[in-house]
């Protein structure tokens, strides 16, 4: 049977996609054409959690990230350093301890410290530190349902691995990303080994969490978290009424399956075009020139369209190609014919048979070995007239610029 040679394929749908583009303006409208089937749920834009390990090798410190996510000044034993969050960082509104029954009683200080000193080798991981981001609707109106969500999901962490952890809620900084910003966000502080306590309610800390540090099961236990967040973070955005939902999976987000993804917006890009509309919506109120759109702007607001744009015509594209090759791969399957494989089960002795009784392979027949040469001359002239459009496709479009 003839095939083609993948990168081949992909060069050819490439040089078309560009092709067609740029042959007709009106073939833009394909990505606008995709994007009109939307549902009434709404992909919510808060689907960042991000778990990383606090290593040593990397000059890093739990206490610090204690220090920096509560706001609290702490002062770390093992490196006789004091740390303290910067109050251009944004507000901290709220952060708790999780861990056993009696960790009320502990302090900052005395659980990041014992995690840093159970942390015996020069090199060892003392704890995890997440970046999770929150949708704005649960946070705009009071923070209770943001505090339910964190704070259930500690107490899911602490159920499952048996560690303690310590978590803030941050609200944006008006600074640096402008008034109207929305990247609301929890920061978690864990422990890497499971915690108990003593008669006198201090931290004791045992083994180690390994389920979340090894190498297969980890990323197992990961999807966990994302899912148990998921879970708990849609069933409060259900509850205060909102249409966005969170869907923490591999695959991009959006309204369905015809959604195009388009470029990633973070919290700077963002700040810079809230400072642009609200500048221009100042200047319409007051019935002024409207101010110049800034180069940076223009620039990632053409890019981001025509971004968009060309993954729908090129989706559009892509599936087309992809039916003509399949018919095309059909239509030369009539050239091959299917013979069993030497080791089928027809030819193999079964256990109760001898060798004798099992069936004897015939050698090939100088018949059958000019058919298979027929069939790799055919393979390689379709590989070559691949290559050939796809050459002309890319040629055409140098001429046409």
């Amino acid at each position: 049977m003839p095939f083609v040679s993948v990168a081949n394929i992909a060069l050819f749908q490439i040089a078309t996609a560009w092709t067609y583009l740029e042959s007709d303006p009106s073939n833009f409208e394909i990505g606008r054409q995709v994007m009109t089937s939307r549902t009434n749920q709404t992909a919510s834009k808060a689907v960042h959690y991000k778990t990383q390990p606090i290593a040593r090798r990397k000059n890093q410190s739990a206490v610090y990230y204690a220090a920096y996510i509560t706001g609290e000044t702490l002062h770390d034993a093992r490196r006789d350093k004091t740390f303290w969050r910067k109050d251009d960082h944004g507000d901290v509104l709220h952060w708790e301890i999780v861990g056993p029954d009696c960790a009320q009683n502990w302090t900052l200080s005395e659980l990041w410290n014992g995690a840093e000193g159970a942390a015996k080798k020069i090199n060892e991981r003392s704890g995890r530190q997440t970046v999770i981001a929150l949708p704005h609707e649960l946070c705009e109106g009071g923070h209770e349902a943001a505090k339910r969500v964190a704070r259930g999901h500690c107490l899911w962490l602490r159920d499952q691995y048996g560690i303690a952890s310590t978590w803030a809620l941050h609200a944006p900084s008006p600074q640096a990303y402008g008034e109207g910003a929305k990247n609301w966000h929890i920061h978690v502080v864990e422990t890497d080994r499971r915690m108990t306590a003593c008669g006198a309610g201090r931290p004791i800390f045992g083994a180690k969490a390994r389920e979340l540090t090894d190498g297969k099961q980890g990323k197992i236990e990961i999807e966990r978290r994302r899912k148990d967040w998921e879970k708990r973070v849609n069933a409060e955005l259900q509850r205060a009424g909102a249409a966005s939902r969170v869907d923490l999976g591999r695959r991009p987000q959006g309204n369905g399956a015809d959604y195009i993804p388009g470029v990633h917006r973070g919290p700077k890009v963002n700040a810079m075009l809230r400072r642009h509309q609200a500048a221009t919506r100042a200047a319409m109120i007051a019935r002024r020139a409207l101010p110049p759109t800034p180069k940076r702007v223009a620039s990632y607001l053409a890019y981001a369209a025509a971004r968009k744009t060309a993954n729908a015509a090129h989706r559009a594209i892509w599936e087309a190609t992809g039916r003509a090759v399949s018919q095309i791969a059909t239509a030369s399957a009539q050239f091959s014919e299917t013979t069993d494989p030497p080791n089928t089960a027809s030819n193999r002795a079964e256990l109760s048979h001898s060798k004798e009784e099992a069936t004897s392979i015939e050698p090939r027949s100088d018949t059958a070995h000019d058919v298979e040469q027929a069939r790799e001359r055919e393979a390689r002239d379709w590989e070559r007239f691949w290559e050939q459009e796809a050459r002309k496709a890319l040629s055409q479009r140098q001429r046409q610029r």
